[in-house]
């Protein structure tokens, strides 16, 4: 079994170079694991790379997909940001763990864009942040939207770390190197800064810094071994004093919030240096009864009562969790063990209100309450190959591989590229070897010096070798190290290298001689062709054993429901601007190539992928493509969430910036997932931002107290990604919570008419259509018309309960011809209002044509004359995105059957784009779909209806409400249908539901209590 689970990452943001290969076993597996997280920068005062302008695809999950290595809050704890080496800053709500925006540092491919240090000023106006880039920037950014302000630049290495001065005026910035502390002191929104006397005399890297609370001091902890602290003076930083510990490598830092002591966290050891903060003298060392003494506690935190000391790194309680030690009575006692991680924890920060968040290199981060009770954890969705080498098996042709332990009720533990879904791995599937014919690689387990057949393989310095699998015959062997991914012939001539984008876990070789398969710690599967290592292929499956996402490196794409998100193009816009980001959902006209995706690993690569197929029109691949088909992008100047003024109207200004060629023309919002009417665009009053942006003044009327307002901008090439506002209510005065308590003020519920006559509930409307008995008699299906009309008879009780009034289409079998749908599609859109709810459920067949297009089948089709008898997709879209309401989509239509019998042959059967279509922000449709992909929905006479309709009404009829909370609301029906279609079909249907970013969750019935 692989140690690596019990490594821990090294605290220091740049250790390769620092780190050599150390006698003991405890400093080997701490150099080893530093090198293992992930391509670390090379030498210090290496320059770095020069920033990439060529737009490049990105992981996008919402959390980070590297370890974290700094974060920071606030003064009142409201917010939090977290800076990670994935290359963004992430801005959160501290409350509730809800993201609230993202910075995306200029940057290039390898480590040009990583972020190491990040701080937040006091006033949470704004944060810093810094990393690797071509010229040492600092960004100073606004948190309430990403977008740089100031860059602090030229600085002569790596910025380690940055810390605002308690009244945020001033910065320290630590480097790497011997390069010291830089100060500098900024205006009052830091548009501009100018440095200020620092202190270069260091001989080794700045590891930590922090303020005094009355801003009269900074202290600095160092790799050379000093902690030194300083006085704060107009000029700059002049040194008072400076020791060493003597308690091991001086790291973390924290004021004691009386200003008298300073807790120094050790980066090499399990204890905490409390030192006196005048002189720097020791006053008591803290180390726990019990634990892993060798691991390090790197950082700490003092809670602002001055009660307790927080430090935790790469301590671990007996069962292998990171934990972070808390020590009552200012030190006095002995600590308490709160375990919270998986790995290394990289940041710990106090609140006003006895909070503490703690960040980690998972990456994860939460929130633990005063009493040590976990708020909420954020963590990360990616799924860990670790350990995973005797399940990492791969299909002789490398078109399916396996690469997890199967899990009860999943669909499978491989997936199959050639039918873009999951599978069950085929027990002649091979997994590594280490050994072929008369070739054998040795020493290749996290050793910097593998071998085959006895020669050396010379890695580079720093590097160590992780991953290793030698071809069947013997002729090739793959070594997968912490930077590349090699090849080697049986001789030990290495035939090529490529890098790796993050530390790959495993490797392994098709039997076919074609591909070297590579799995990764950001989640992802790479195939790389054998013969000359070029990059073909990208899986990027998520731990939910739901979403994935495949691309190739040009950015064609296919995606599972809800999974086109999981990746998109950064566009980097200059060296003092944060750059822009797009999910490939926006290019999906262009770009989703499913039938491409399923043929690239039996052709060898996408050209001849895409020359296999039938002659069409196909956009070309890369980043220059993409720029020349860049969409808008909007984002919410003001207000910010924290201070609007809390009321039924809001006057948002939103900056729209759009390419020249293509200049913006239409502006779009939703609230709480429903559309709402603006003015055009030429009505709004706008100022010029620059040559590209303008500023639009856009009015709005809000219903009530909270609400998240989604914008999209639209131009020539499509819809921008969404800038979401979210507005909370405000807390309950007293005099509120009085009259709350008396009586007074509170609204009528939802279940019954209110006061003064009238009624506030909303009307439902619905348009159900099912077909069994098709006039082709080739297609017949048995129970989609009783489908649709067990649906119907169900909703129409509902009225006089939730909803005031049910209205009904019901449209099955013969009167659900061609025309009759479209005059039922018409119906809906005509008679919804913005209060009430409209439901679409068709049940039937569907297919794709050639082009991918999807049609519904009306009874009267002619499969061979599919544009003029069929219903195309755009009719139905145009319909539900079109409602004023709430509007839910209910789809079934990928039934077995011999609907590709009739001769056309160029038909599928694939509802994905559909699915993401309709369900994507901007349309704000919630989706339930019968099936993933190109599985087959199971009817049965034994159920009396499709799996998927008997699934809905068990849960409408109170299965659902698992809580007995007398409703069932959609994320309640999701969870019951999802399951129980799982379990009636024997795992051969999965059905999905995708609920739209900004739709909050609501009752669809009330239930029996």
């Amino acid at each position: 079994m692989s140690r690596i689970r019990d490594f821990h990452i090294n605290p220091s943001p740049i250790p390769t170079t620092v780190l050599g290969i150390r006698a003991t076993l405890r400093q080997f597996t701490w150099a080893l694991f530093c090198a293992l997280l992930g391509g670390f920068p090379p030498a210090a005062g290496a320059t770095a790379q020069v920033m990439g302008t060529m737009p490049s695809l990105r992981i996008e999950t919402g959390t980070h997909v590297a370890p974290i290595r700094a974060a920071s809050m606030d003064r009142d704890g409201r917010y939090a940001v977290t800076a990670s080496e994935d290359k963004t800053a992430r801005v959160w709500d501290a409350a509730s763990g809800s993201p609230l925006s993202v910075f995306r540092p200029p940057s290039g491919p390898g480590n040009d864009g990583k972020l190491y240090a990040v701080a937040m000023a006091p006033d949470g106006a704004v944060f810093a942040t810094a990393g690797w880039s071509a010229s040492n920037d600092v960004y100073l950014v606004r948190r309430s939207d990403g977008q740089i302000i100031h860059r602090i630049t030229g600085l002569p290495d790596v910025v380690t770390h940055l810390s605002f001065s308690r009244d945020g005026r001033m910065l320290v910035a630590g480097l790497w190197g011997r390069q010291g502390v830089r100060v500098f002191q900024g205006t009052e929104s830091w548009s501009s800064a100018r440095e200020l006397q620092g202190d270069p005399d260091f001989s080794d890297e700045v590891n930590a810094s922090v303020w005094s609370p009355d801003d009269k001091t900074v202290v600095v902890s160092s790799a050379d071994g000093f902690v030194r602290a300083y006085e704060a003076t107009p000029k700059g930083l002049r040194l008072l004093s400076r020791s060493t510990p003597g308690t091991g490598v001086p790291f973390g830092l924290a004021f004691s919030p009386d200003g008298q002591t300073v807790a120094v966290g050790t980066s090499d050891q399990g204890s905490v240096a409390l030192l006196d903060a005048k002189t720097l003298k020791m006053r008591k060392v803290l180390s726990p009864a019990k634990g892993s003494l060798a691991r390090s506690l790197s950082v700490v935190a003092w809670s602002t009562d001055g009660k307790r000391v927080y430090a935790a790194g790469s301590w671990v309680n007996d069962k292998g969790r990171f934990a972070i030690l808390v020590w009552p009575d200012a030190g006095q006692s002995e600590p308490s063990v709160i375990p919270v991680a998986r790995n290394t924890i990289t940041a710990l920060h106090a609140t006003p209100d006895g909070s503490l968040l703690y960040a980690t290199a998972d990456p994860a981060w939460g929130m633990l309450a005063a009493n040590g009770q976990s708020q909420f954890t954020i963590g990360s969705s990616l799924l860990d190959f670790r350990n995973q080498r005797s399940r990492f098996r791969l299909a002789a042709d490398g078109s399916a591989l396996a690469f997890q332990d199967a899990r009860p009720g999943d669909t499978g533990d491989a997936f199959d590229t050639r039918q873009l879904a999951w599978a069950k791995a085929a027990r002649d599937w091979q997994a590594p070897r280490t050994s072929a014919g008369k070739t054998m690689v040795d020493n290749w387990f996290e050793r910097q010096q593998p071998s085959i057949n006895g020669k050396g393989l010379g890695l580079d310095a720093n590097e160590w070798s992780l991953a290793a699998s030698v071809s069947r015959d013997g002729n090739r062997i793959a070594i997968a190290t912490n930077f590349q991914i090699r090849l080697y012939d049986r001789n030990g001539r290495a035939l090529w290298k490529t890098a790796a984008p993050a530390t790959p876990w495993q490797v392994n070789t098709s039997d076919d001689g074609r591909w070297v398969v590579a799995a990764f710690s950001d989640g992802t599967l790479r195939w790389y062709r054998q013969h000359d290592g070029n990059e073909q292929l990208v899986f990027f499956p998520q731990a939910d054993g739901r979403r994935w996402v495949m691309w190739t490196p040009g950015g064609y794409f296919a995606a599972s429901p809800g999974g086109e998100n999981l990746v998109g193009w950064q566009v980097d816009r200059g060296s003092a601007q944060a750059a822009d980001f797009y999910p490939v959902s926006r290019f999906r006209t262009e770009y989703y190539r499913p039938e491409l995706i399923s043929e690239v690993i039996s052709k060898g690569s996408t050209d001849a992928a895409l020359a296999a197929l039938p002659a069409s029109a196909a956009a070309p691949p890369g980043g220059q493509a993409i720029r020349e088909r860049l969409p808008p992008t909007v984002r919410i100047v003001s207000p910010d969430a924290s201070n609007w003024p809390a009321g039924s109207d809001i006057k948002l200004q939103v900056a729209i910036r759009a390419p020249a060629d293509a200049p913006p023309t239409k502006l779009r919002a939703r609230i709480n997932g429903q559309p709402v009417a603006l003015p055009a665009l030429s009505a709004l009053r706008s100022s010029r931002a620059d040559a590209n942006e303008s500023i639009y003044e856009v009015p709005l009327s809000l219903s009530g107290l909270e609400a998240q307002i989604l914008l999209f901008a639209e131009n020539k090439h499509g819809v921008s990604p969404e800038a979401t506002l979210t507005l909370k209510k405000p807390p309950v005065t007293a005099k509120e919570a009085a009259a709350a308590a008396n009586g007074m003020g509170m609204p009528a519920p939802a279940s019954a008419p209110a006061t003064g006559g009238v009624d506030l509930r909303p009307a439902l409307y619905v348009l159900a259509i099912g077909i069994s008995k098709y006039q082709d008699p080739s297609i017949q299906l048995e129970f989609a018309a009783k489908d649709s009309t067990d649906l119907s008879n169900f909703f129409r009780a509902q009225e006089g309960g939730l909803y005031r009034k049910v209205s009904v289409r019901l449209l099955t079998d013969h009167a659900a011809k061609r025309d009759d749908v479209l005059d039922g599609l018409e119906w809906i859109r005509r008679e919804l209002t913005a209060r009430d709810v409209g439901m679409v459920f068709i049940a039937g067949h569907g297919v794709n044509d050639a082009d991918g297009t999807y049609y519904f089948l009306p009874q009267d089709v002619n499969v061979k004359a599919l544009k003029r008898t069929g219903v195309i997709f755009s009719e139905i879209r145009n319909t539900l995105v079109s409602l004023p309401g709430k509007a839910m989509f209910f789809i079934d239509t990928c039934h077995a059957g011999n609907v590709l019998g009739t001769g056309a042959r160029s038909l599928r059967l694939d509802t994905t784009a559909v699915i993401n279509e309709l369900s994507s922000a901007d349309n704000g449709v919630i989706v339930f779909a019968a099936a993933t992909g190109r599985q087959y929905a199971q009817e049965s006479p034994d159920w009396g209806n499709g799996a998927f309709t008997k699934a809905i009404l068990e849960g409408l009829r109170g299965k659902a409400d698992y809580n007995k909370s007398g409703r069932i609301t959609h994320k309640m029906l999701d969870l019951y249908v999802s399951e129980r279609v799982k379990s009636l079909t024997e795992g051969a249907q999965s059905p999905v539901t995708i609920v739209p970013s900004g739709v909050p969750d609501f009752p669809l019935v009330l239930g029996q209590r």
